[in-house]
């Protein structure tokens, strides 16, 4: 396994795995596969984040990129204390490894490089047991939920807010 902060070079295998994420896991992304797959990858190499305060964690396993984490700072001057997970998936054929807590770690160890940074927040499918445990063992703890917070497919998927106090 080897886990490093992806770049502008890695926008092509960075987009097949989100557009995946997307397509496999409605219920556990704000954008859906519709709206995201109408975007052309040279659009998002010219987005990608390269930023201190933003930027993709990538999990590879053999060469192949199996996992992917954003994060991003919170920018208006009263809230730069905080910061944000986003985009969290792991390839079903990579689950059970460690390659989640792998990359979470990774991602709470370059966003702690912000000397301000005091909290970082993320949000769950309520019923995703498996990753709330996941976060819930990295020290993220439960304040808010959010009944119906999306609606996929003819139904609604509540959501868990948690945050990580530095």
């Amino acid at each position: 396994m080897n886990i490093r902060l992806l770049t502008k070079e890695d926008a092509d295998i960075y987009w097949e795995l989100r557009l995946r994420a997307l397509r496999d896991h409605p219920e556990s992304f704000v954008l859906s596969y519709e709206e995201e797959c109408e975007k052309e990858v040279s659009d998002i190499r010219k987005q990608f984040p390269t930023f201190e305060d933003e930027f993709i964690m990538g999990g590879f396993l053999d060469d192949k990129l199996v996992g992917i984490v954003g994060y991003k700072k919170q920018k208006p001057l009263k809230v730069q204390h905080k910061g944000d997970i986003w985009g969290m998936y792991v390839a079903p054929e990579a689950r059970g490894m460690g390659l989640g807590k792998s990359l979470l770690k990774a991602v709470i160890e370059q966003a702690s490089k912000s000397t301000e940074l005091l909290q970082i927040y993320l949000v769950v499918a309520a019923n995703n047991q498996g990753a709330k445990a996941l976060y819930t063992a990295l020290g993220f703890n439960s304040y808010g939920f959010e009944k119906q917070a999306l609606h996929v497919e003819d139904k609604f998927i509540d959501e868990e807010h948690m945050v990580l106090y530095m």
